[in-house]
């Protein structure tokens, strides 16, 4: 496994996600801010951001544990080379929408008994206001689906956050301070 093209892979979509959705939904966050009444030491554009950065990097933990899972056998192949094949075959028309077998895969996760520890990890959040749409999935797709996660380690998964995530970002923002848990990239911060 490529740990820099991975993080390739990832700063394409943290760049994308990022520039994508900037000014997106910044009254509902600014309502989140509000209501919650936590962080409040960041001006409102600061908040947001931060916010903002949060959620991405939410979805890049789930993207890796979802194809990390797929991989070693776990859950069923959706968005690995297999799952990309029978999906192809499946439909016609809507065969480049990953955003879709990317929805069609949290909810299968969600419900999955098998993995009932990491289930929880998918649920909806408010982190989840921005969508995977078509574009952000396809990044990932392109990027990861021809690679085999299945020997992947938890130090692995924990140097591609030290990586996408650095220490010194880490120390500056303090995301895992901010607002309230996300819970996928709760799960790689803390491994042991």
């Amino acid at each position: 496994m490529n740990i820099e093209y991975i993080i390739k892979v990832f700063e394409k979509f943290i760049e994308t996600f990022i520039i994508k959705y900037e000014y997106d939904k910044i009254g509902i966050i600014k309502k989140f801010r509000i209501d919650s009444r936590k962080n409040l030491e960041f001006d409102e554009d600061k908040w947001c951001k931060l916010f903002l950065k949060k959620s991405c990097l939410n979805y890049c933990a789930k993207f890796l544990l979802l194809r990390v899972l797929e991989d070693k056998g776990k859950i069923t192949s959706k968005l690995n080379k297999k799952g990309i094949d029978i999906w192809n075959k499946l439909v016609k028309n809507i065969k480049d929408r990953y955003d879709i077998l990317y929805d069609i895969a949290v909810i299968d996760m969600k419900n999955e008994e098998e993995i009932s520890g990491l289930k929880n990890i998918f649920l909806r959040t408010d982190y989840d206001i921005y969508e995977i749409d078509k574009e952000l999935a396809q990044i990932i797709v392109d990027g990861f689906s021809h690679i085999n996660f299945q020997d992947v380690t938890a130090e692995d998964l924990k140097e591609i956050f030290r990586i996408i995530h650095p220490l010194d970002e880490r120390e500056e923002m303090k995301l895992q301070d901010f607002y309230h848990k996300a819970p996928a990239l709760e799960y790689i911060l803390n491994l042991d």
